[in-house]
């Protein structure tokens, strides 16, 4: 299986792609319709499987000349494979010879057959929308009398008008007049209305228009449906230079009271576009303005009146929004009072909370609720505000919603939840669009209020992204009003959360410095830290509740983390020395307790599970561990964990880190400590073997063991005193040794795109600490006979400074070690095939061997920091194969810097002077760069590589020698940094005197 197979488990090589393009060639050709239909349905299989442009380019052409002269029922899945494959459209270079296949059979005599013609163009509209041969095929297709046409070339205008705006001013009349004409169906004028939105981008089609949205909204035989679209369409033609008036808003607020709710709908995004800033202090527009709120006002209050199970929360955020615009825009002089738009907003957030506390029943509409609270003895003394979080709840309204149907997790209970949240953000909204800063505290208020109340969220709540971007949105939201200290309590309770999400949220939150205010910070810190006190002087005490023992571990997160800011470069105000070194004594006490029962037991897993971190805290309990170089509570964690429970990767990989700390633990003794490491490594090259994406961690154990085995060497050479001849040989060593540990630690910087800040900084320190050490050792002088011995008494000198402190601190990594860091890989094959050969490529001496690496390039989903661009491709020749696997980091060092100092091709040369250069003195080990563009993702690169003369060593006798053609590939990205990411390859090449290539 080549490399390039690797994309798709049944493919054996390109050729085989090509194969099975014929093979389904031959098939569509039978008169068999079953067959046939079944055949063109395989293409998309293929091109996802082999999505090369040769490959690609030709099948599309064999499907377009087997549209021009197949019947309709095979026409119909033929442009269905272009429109499930139109992403490899592009890379047809032929799509005019393409396009003529298809026009044959757009101006042909069958109605059926143009219009499935028309439906392929629309389909592959990314590559034929730019054709003046299509758009007019297109146009005249609106002249026919047959519905199935007419639908088509409305759909087909639409999808071309997405690629080609200049499209739109060839099929302007044309839409315009079938948009305008009320015989047509309502649901082609409706596609035809949808298709002018991408008339945004032309001034003058705009303005015009926006006149024909007004006549088609108060023609009389426009029905609902040609409404909802012209507002949809005048919605997004609106702009600064376009903007809605003010007698179209009050024609279109008039729609809002409409009794479909999609009419209502409509119309409210339309007016949410409307800026009444400038409109409302024109002469006699007053009673408009009123005449709009007033309308808005009742559609809302109309909703709070309704069953809470029957309210649109659309139409309640919608009109809103409009209704704080108005208000905004009024001056204090013509609105006194508090606006109705807060008032409403308020009410429903205070309203959403009483629910979701049960201190409210659920079935109150708000517009009781509303009237209860203003009355005397109501829900809440100020204002539409519930009750404390901390009062007692009475029988009655408490009754229907008690703390534990709210931990079962119903479907109710999620309803209430997400009204709560989207309450507040509205309330949020509309505070920043009246633009005062009491209403933006009121609103900061009420943001508090529901952070109290989702502390006690349900682990069963199924809203984890909706969670999130609320605590950051408000989070974000408060911190831009200088409110974020008003939620600083709130996070001491989300800490104790038994929702994963906020629990993550709030973590996140601590770790981005965000608590600006240094009594917010002070006071969260010693909040955690009295916690972690508590927990360690009932450590061992079993009556303690689970719920108590595990919410313990965000206290250590968050402690952890203000023990890392100074590390990240934020500030550090509390003094975390004590309470990080709490936090690892609380480790230590409860690692005691699940270690005094037998290992493996029910008793152990059962107390585990009531007392250990939770699975999301688990490993970012580790990474700030190993973040602060508190390695011991690593092995601790690890140590208490019940292995025999989990699967056996995960076992391996536990044990893996396990060692790892306590190598870390050891460091005082270099040898305990590399054997140590030498057992993580055993381990962690288990998972290597077994496909587990472990080669990070892999490449950042043998640095450091060889790291700590180099010091040990260069300190045992420092303390020497004695002058011997062997002294010189054992510097040479070392500082080889030196230069090769610079070299890997570079390497793991340039190959792994995703690194986080804390490894990268301990591996930049590594690559400036021996790149000293070196060139400390390495003077001019050199080692000769004479000056060797004076040159050793000088480095012992040097570098017994240089690395008195250097290596005897534990290491800090980050989350990178803890879980593979994305990166994208590269799948490569050479043409010629020099791998699924049967022999070995043969080449003549003396000459120039030419071949193709091609491949395909996999990117993460996760966003890596810069796209990628182009590839560079390092190609030399060896005497050797290559001698190692990807998971050996010495090996792979030496053969990255012979890559690294690859020198560019020159294209302009001649292959004479390149010969004659070559003959006189050849350098094997010497790489020749050679660069491409990424096309896609896949990539085609030509290579030229210079072989020996053997003719000079041998003379005119028949030689022929085998050496190894190594490549080595790189990935440039977008802000012009290099990665070498792989992969290497070396394969073998006879060069001879006699052979022909």
């Amino acid at each position: 299986m080549t490399a390039l197979s690797q994309f798709s488990p049944a493919a054996m090589s390109a050729d085989w792609a090509f194969k099975q393009m014929f093979k389904l060639e031959s098939e569509c050709r039978t008169q068999v319709p079953a067959t046939q239909v079944h055949a063109v349905g395989q293409f998309p299989k293929l091109f996802d499987q082999f999505p090369f442009p040769t490959l690609v380019n030709s099948a599309f052409l064999k499907l377009g000349d087997l549209f021009r002269g197949s019947s309709n029922t095979l026409r119909y899945h033929i442009a269905q494979v272009f429109e499930s494959s139109k992403h490899h459209l592009p890379q047809i270079t032929h799509t005019e010879e393409l396009l003529k296949r298809i026009l044959v059979v757009l101006y042909s005599n069958d109605p059926v057959a143009r219009a499935l013609a028309l439906r392929l163009l629309g389909n592959g509209s990314v590559v034929f929308a730019r054709y003046p041969e299509a758009q007019h095929g297109v146009l005249l297709r609106f002249q026919s009398t047959h519905p199935l046409e007419i639908a088509a070339a409305v759909q087909t205008t639409e999808r071309m008008l997405k690629y080609s705006p200049e499209f739109l001013s060839v099929v302007w009349e044309t839409v315009i007049a079938k948009a305008s004409d009320t015989q047509m169906l309502d649901t082609t004028r409706t596609q035809l209305i949808h298709s002018l939105r991408h008339a945004a981008s032309n001034l003058q089609l705009c303005t015009v228009l926006y006149d024909h949205c007004r006549s088609w909204m108060s023609h009389p035989e426009s029905t609902a449906i040609v409404q909802n679209a012209t507002m949809a369409t005048w919605k997004a033609i609106i702009q600064r230079h376009n903007e809605l008036r003010l007698e179209d808003a009050e024609f279109i607020s008039c729609l809002v009271q409409s009794r479909l709710s999609s009419t209502c709908h409509a119309a409210l995004a339309l007016l949410d576009k409307w800026v009444p800033k400038d409109q409302i202090s024109d002469m006699g527009a007053d009673e408009t303005i009123d005449g709009i709120r007033d309308r808005l006002v009742s559609l809302v209050r109309l909703q709070f009146r309704n069953s809470p199970s029957d309210i649109d929360m659309y139409r309640v955020r919608l009109a809103l929004k409009v209704l704080a615009k108005i208000e905004g825009a009024s001056s204090e002089d013509t609105s006194p009072g508090v606006p109705e738009s807060w008032e409403l907003a308020e009410a429903l957030c205070a309203w959403s909370r009483g629910v979701y506390h049960g201190s409210v029943p659920g079935s109150l509409p708000i517009l009781e609720f509303i009237h209860k609270s203003l009355a005397p003895g109501g829900f809440s003394s100020e204002g539409f505000g519930m009750r404390s979080l901390d009062s007692d709840h009475s029988a009655e309204t408490g009754a229907s919603l008690t703390a534990d149907r709210r931990l079962a997790g119903t479907d109710k209970s999620n309803t209430e939840y997400h009204r709560l949240v989207s309450s507040t953000l509205l309330a949020m909204r509309v505070s920043a669009l009246l633009g005062r800063h009491e209403y933006k505290v009121a609103a900061a208020e009420c943001v508090m209020r529901a952070w109290h109340a989702i502390s006690r969220a349900s682990l069963s709540l199924d809203n984890g992204r909706f969670t999130k971007r609320f605590l950051r949105a408000s989070w974000n939201w408060c911190l831009h009003i200088d409110k974020s200290r008003a939620l600083a309590g709130a996070i001491k309770d989300m800490l104790s959360s038994p929702n994963e999400c906020i629990i993550h949220s709030v973590a996140n939150i601590v770790a981005s410095g965000s608590l600006s205010d240094r009594g917010a910070d002070e006071q969260l810190a010693s909040t955690c830290a009295k916690h972690i006190s508590g927990f360690i002087s009932v450590a061992n005490d079993t009556e303690v509740l689970a719920s108590e023992q595990r919410s313990i571990w965000a206290s250590i997160v968050v402690v952890l983390i203000q023990g890392l800011r100074a590390d990240i470069g934020l500030p550090r105000r509390a003094a975390p020395g004590d309470s990080v070194k709490l936090a690892a004594d609380a480790i230590a006490s409860w690692s005691a307790r699940i270690g005094s029962q037998q290992e493996g037991s029910e008793s152990q897993v059962a107390l585990y599970a009531v007392s250990g971190p939770p699975a999301h805290l688990w490993q970012r309990v580790l990474c700030l561990l190993a973040a602060n170089g508190i390695w011991s509570s690593v092995s601790t964690l690890c140590g208490a964990t019940p292995v025999l429970r989990l699967g056996n990767q995960l076992q391996t990989w536990i044990r893996a880190v396990g060692l790892f700390a306590d190598a870390e633990c050891a460091i005082k003794d270099p040898g305990e400590c590399m054997r140590l490491a030498d057992s993580s490594l055993a381990n962690l090259g288990i998972l290597d073997r077994q496909k587990v994406p472990r080669r990070f961690q892999l490449f950042i154990v043998q640095l450091r063991r060889e790291m700590i085995d180099l010091l040990h060497g260069w300190r045992r050479f420092c303390a020497g005193d004695s002058l011997h001849p062997s002294c010189i040989v054992s510097a040479k060593s070392l500082v080889e040794r030196t230069r090769e540990l610079e070299q890997q630690a570079r390497l793991i910087t340039h190959t792994f795109m995703m690194i986080d800040s804390t490894t990268r900084r301990w591996l930049g320190d590594v690559q400036s600490a021996f790149a000293a050490i070196s060139a400390s050792a390495s003077g001019n002088d050199g080692f000769g006979a004479h000056s060797g011995l004076q040159r050793v008494a000088d480095i012992r000198g040097s570098i017994g400074a240089l690395i008195k402190d250097i290596g005897t601190e534990p290491v800090r990594l980050g989350s990178s070690f803890f879980s593979m860091p994305p990166n994208p890989e590269m799948s490569i094959e050479t043409s010629p095939d020099m791998e699924g050969a049967e022999s070995a490529v043969a080449v003549f001496s003396g000459t120039q061997f030419h071949l193709v690496v091609e491949g395909f390039l996999q990117v993460p989903k996760h966003r890596l920091a810069a796209a990628p661009a182009r590839i560079l491709v390092a190609a030399w020749l060896s005497r050797q194969p290559r001698r190692s696997t990807d998971d050996d980091l010495l090996m792979c060092a030496r053969y990255a810097e012979i890559a690294q100092k690859a020198s560019r091709f020159a294209a302009g040369a001649s292959a004479e002077e390149d010969i004659t250069e070559c003959n006189e003195v050849f350098l094997w080990e010497s790489a020749i760069l050679f660069e491409t563009k990424l096309d896609g993702l896949y990539f085609e690169c030509p290579c030229v590589i210079p072989t020996p003369s053997l003719q000079q060593t041998f003379g005119n006798y028949d030689t022929n020698i085998v050496s190894h053609v190594h490549i080595y590939c790189a990935l440039v990205d977008g802000a012009g940094r290099t990665w070498w990411i792989g992969p290497h390859k070396s394969y073998p090449l006879i060069i001879s005197t006699t052979a022909k290539s």
